[in-house]
C-alpha cells in the first residue's frame, strides 16, 4: 500500500473552532435580525416611492371658493380664493355636502405612515413586518368600490408589487452577504462587531 504522507489539519480545526464561537456569541442571529431590517427598509423604500399622494386639483367635485370683489377696480366681478378649496359629495341618501378644507392642505398622509416592525422570532423562523395603519390604505392597495356601488377604483399596488420586486431580488443580497459575514468568520473580524 503507497504512503500518502502527512497532513496537518491545524487550520481546519482553527476555522472548526471559529464557527463554534461565532454560534456561541450568537453571531448569526445577529446577522440574521440585521440583514432582515436592511431588506424591509429597502422594501419600505420601495413601497414609499410607490404610494400615490392626494392631490386636491385631480379630485372630482372640489373647487375653490369663489367670492365677489368688494372694492377697488374688480368690484363686483367674481375673483377665484386659492386658499378655500371647497370639497363636495353626494351622500348615500342624495344629499349634496360641501364644506371647506384647510387651505395648506399637504397631500402624503398615507405615504408617510408606512411603517417597519421589529423583527421577531417564531420558532425557527424570523419574521418583519411593513405595514401602514391608515384607514383607507388596504383601499388604496387593492382597490375598492366607488361610492355609489357602480364603479371600480383600481387598486395601486404599491406593497405588492414592491414585495414582487424584493423577493426576485433577495437571492443576490443574501449572497452577497453570506459572503460577507463567512469571510468577516474566518477571519475573525466579527469579534469587533
Amino acid at each position: 500500500m503507497a504512503k500518502l504522507g502527512s497532513f496537518d489539519c491545524s487550520e481546519f480545526k482553527n476555522m472548526a473552532k471559529g464557527m463554534k464561537k461565532a454560534l456561541d456569541n450568537r453571531v448569526i442571529e445577529r446577522w440574521i435580525r440585521e440583514f432582515l431590517l436592511e431588506m424591509a427598509f429597502r422594501g419600505h423604500r420601495k413601497i414609499v416611492k410607490r404610494t400615490p399622494v392626494g392631490d386636491p386639483d385631480n379630485w372630482k367635485n372640489t373647487y375653490y371658493e369663489v367670492k365677489k370683489v368688494t372694492r377697488g377696480k374688480n368690484k363686483g366681478k367674481e375673483k377665484t380664493d386659492k386658499k378655500t378649496l371647497i370639497v363636495g359629495f353626494e351622500t348615500a341618501e342624495g344629499k349634496k355636502v360641501s364644506f371647506a378644507a384647510k387651505s395648506n392642505y399637504v397631500g402624503g398622509h398615507l405615504r408617510r405612515n408606512w411603517r417597519v416592525g421589529n423583527v421577531e422570532k417564531h420558532g425557527d423562523s424570523y419574521a418583519i413586518e411593513i405595514f401602514n395603519n391608515v384607514e383607507y390604505a388596504s383601499y388604496v392597495e387593492h382597490g375598492h368600490r366607488t361610492r355609489n356601488h357602480k364603479g371600480w377604483v383600481e387598486g395601486r399596488f404599491m406593497a405588492t408589487i414592491s414585495m414582487n420586486e424584493m423577493e426576485r431580488e433577495l437571492p443576490r443580497f443574501i449572497e452577497k452577504k453570506q459572503v460577507e459575514l463567512l469571510n468577516q468568520i474566518l477571519n475573525g473580524r466579527w469579534l469587533n462587531g
